[in-house]
């Protein structure tokens, strides 16, 4: 076990859709992989390192999207990219972590099932 070391949140890796959006940008995506401060998603739309965006994360089964008002996009390769959530609002932070729990459950579920 020597060098392994724990991830700061948990993070689910489940493919949720997501639209994300700038100054006239819009770009549509999944995200591949999901925790309380960040998220790696692959999208349609080019963004570079430093860019500030808004994300609407639908999440299955519920009828409003998930919104993020900002997420920082740390790194860029082709159409993957990363982003870190700035979670000052308790709010926010609230939700993101209900969301990554009912995923984790259905996750859970889905495969003991299987």
């Amino acid at each position: 076990m020597a060098g392994f070391a724990m991830r700061k949140n948990s993070r689910i890796k489940k493919l949720v859709p997501v639209r994300y959006l700038r100054d006239g940008i819009a770009g549509e995506g999944i995200i591949k992989d999901l925790s309380l401060s960040g998220s790696y998603i692959t999208g349609n739309a080019p963004v570079s390192v430093g860019m500030v965006l808004s994300l609407q994360i639908f999440v299955p089964g519920d009828p409003l999207p998930l919104l993020i008002d900002q997420a920082i996009v740390k790194w860029v390769k082709e159409s993957e990219f990363g982003v870190d959530f700035d979670i000052s609002q308790p709010k926010e932070a609230q939700q993101i972590t209900k969301v990554i729990a009912s995923l984790v459950k259905a996750q859970h579920s889905s495969s003991h099932n299987g």
